[in-house]
């Protein structure tokens, strides 16, 4: 395991455990191994590793009924239209770009391998960010900058509940809420980005707050706003910085700056 990682459990008071030898299963992609980090009390997180096109994923098992993690453990990417549509873009337009929520790392590796900047990527659930590291580090990716944090319109804490009905542990699904785990919170307009040109927001239904926060950078950056906004929370305030729909992809619908014809043009060839 990456020195990086360790010191990072380290300062946060975790102590890693040996785990057992792995067991390779038929075919020999699969490796799972089982890891437990202690503090207070035990705190454990199982995953199945896994070799997709290449790159290595760490795959939740506390999450295995969730639409990702069955994907990728029967071979295929979740929501594959998101990782053609970046790749398609950020080819033609140089740049970074943020990414958020990122669960346990399935688009990192197509997204770091499609930008030429960096992908800022976020994820507020801890055990999701362990491996999304692991999927970092494993896969070197040099230029993923990846927080243990949520996006939102302000500096500070909020809550964070991982559970779903029937108490099952809900993954990429979970939500800002006013209960659950306390985790930080970062706005976009923090990171001062000098090239950001795409923006990739899925943080189930808070994604106007985090929109708030990035009015700066998005107003000097004008970047693509791809975006999941089931309840139609965001049209008003792109509406009002002049930006327009372009498009949707299943799962994202596409905003683009109104004055900016180039993008609306290859948007327009990726989706169509």
């Amino acid at each position: 395991m990456k020195t990086i990682v360790k010191k990072i459990f380290n300062n946060l008071d975790y102590e890693i455990i040996r785990a057992p030898k792995p067991t390779k299963h038929k075919g020999g992609s699969r490796v799972q191994h089982d890891i437990e980090f202690i503090q207070d009390e035990k705190f454990g997180v199982e995953f199945t590793r896994l070799t997709l096109d290449e790159n290595q994923y760490f795959v939740p098992k506390y999450a295995s009924h969730r639409p990702a993690v069955q994907n990728l453990l029967n071979g295929t990417l979740y929501e594959p239209d998101t990782h053609d549509f970046v790749r398609g873009f950020c080819k033609s337009f140089k740049g970074s770009m943020v990414h958020a929520g990122t669960f346990f790392g399935d688009m990192i590796p197509n997204f770091s391998r499609s930008v030429s900047g960096n992908v800022y990527a976020f994820e507020p659930v801890f055990e999701n960010y362990i491996l999304a590291k692991l999927c970092v580090d494993n896969n070197r990716l040099e230029n993923v900058i990846l927080m243990n944090s949520a996006l939102s319109d302000g500096l500070g804490n909020l809550n964070i509940n991982t559970s779903e009905s029937g108490g099952k542990h809900a993954g990429g699904a979970s939500t800002i809420s006013d209960k659950g785990a306390i985790c930080t919170a970062i706005n976009i307009d923090r990171l001062n980005i000098e090239d950001l040109v795409l923006i990739q927001l899925d943080v189930e239904g808070h994604e106007l707050i985090a929109l708030i926060g990035a009015k700066e950078t998005i107003q000097r950056s004008r970047p693509v706003i791809a975006i999941e906004d089931n309840d139609d929370n965001c049209t008003e305030f792109l509406r009002s910085i002049n930006y327009e729909n372009a498009g949707h992809i299943p799962g994202l619908t596409i905003w683009a700056p109104s004055e900016n014809n180039g993008y609306k043009i290859k948007i327009e060839s990726l989706i169509s």
